[in-house]
């Protein structure tokens, strides 16, 4: 290799990179919080407002929906099994996840569809906003 051709290809890798690194920065724009409903109700949540909460992360906030299989109370913990999370590349799974707020046990039981919010909190995920469905889940 000349040390043209390898300057060359090292600044072609620099494009590109800095190319991928502001359409990232154009996805992932956050969306006013404003504009992400209080889920802590029991309407239901469109499409479009799901499309938009999995495709980009509000003030930390990542939307989510699942099926309830355990409520602990005394924990205030409850172990869902979440549809895939795109944003943090989660496939559908098992998991248990901590209540930001201990009232929001008292909404819910087992087998409940819920959507809900989770936010970071140091290396895990907790719930700050959470809403039981109406409708059963139709993906398995």
């Amino acid at each position: 290799m000349s040390l043209s051709f390898s300057f060359k290809l090292l600044l072609s890798l620099i494009f590109a990179c800095m190319s991928a690194l502001s359409l990232a920065d154009r996805i992932t724009q956050p969306i006013p919080i404003d504009s992400v409903s209080d889920i802590t109700d029991n309407t239901s949540i469109n499409s479009a407002q799901i499309s938009n909460k999995e495709s980009s992360v509000s003030s930390n906030l990542i939307f989510a929906r699942g099926v309830v299989l355990q409520v602990d109370q005394s924990n205030a913990t409850i172990k869902i099994n979440h549809d895939p999370i795109t944003v943090l590349n989660w496939s559908r799974m098992t998991m248990s996840f901590r209540l930001k707020e201990r009232s929001l046990v008292a909404k819910i039981k087992e087998g409940d569809v819920v959507e809900f919010l989770l936010e970071k909190e140091s290396s895990d995920y907790i719930i700050v906003k959470l809403s039981k469905q109406n409708s059963t889940r139709s993906s398995q």
